[in-house]
């Protein structure tokens, strides 16, 4: 998945790229709100801080909510709810404050995905496999899971797994 990530601090920026990285991400990483509205993509879904040096991530977010429907989380140091308020009331699909967590980001990346890109009627729960981000798929009638395209060997599945309930015959 490609992402696009609007941060000015450095050390910030690199720390989530690194992050975002080892789960698999692409990023493209601008420091400034005209190089983010320059940007030509193609992104999958953008990361913007609020606070940047040439422009206020508000309007960053106002116009690019204006050019389309891509995933916008805001991550700022802002965090009060007035902030949080106007941020998503002006077109962002998520906010996180900082300090926050690289596996947070992620989570919050994957069920915003979930809401913007819909399962399809063929790919509702019983009528094929199920999709976990863009590793894992998990088909239930086949009983068979890939990670990255490849199979994973499950183990036979044991039918006395659970306790028998007071009821059970011999028990």
């Amino acid at each position: 998945m490609r992402v696009l990530l609007v941060e000015d601090d450095e050390p910030v920026a690199e720390s989530l790229r690194r992050g975002l990285k080892r789960y698999g991400f692409e990023v493209e990483w601008v420091t400034t709100g005209e190089a983010a509205l320059r940007h030509e993509g193609p992104y999958e879904v953008v990361l913007l801080d609020l606070g940047l040096p040439d422009t206020d991530g508000l309007d960053v977010c106002k116009a690019l909510r204006g050019r389309g429907d891509v995933p916008i989380i805001v991550i700022s140091a802002r965090s009060d709810e007035t902030d949080r308020v106007v941020g998503l009331e002006i077109g962002a699909d998520d906010y996180v404050s900082k300090p926050f967590g690289v596996r947070e980001v992620i989570a919050r990346i994957r069920a915003v995905m979930r809401r913007v890109q819909p399962r399809t009627s063929a790919e509702a729960p019983g009528n094929g496999p199920d999709q976990y981000g863009t590793r894992l798929t998990v088909d239930r009638k086949a009983a068979r899971v890939r990670l990255d395209g490849e199979e994973v060997a499950l183990a036979p599945r044991s039918t006395t797994c659970w306790p028998s309930s007071p009821r059970s015959p011999g028990r």
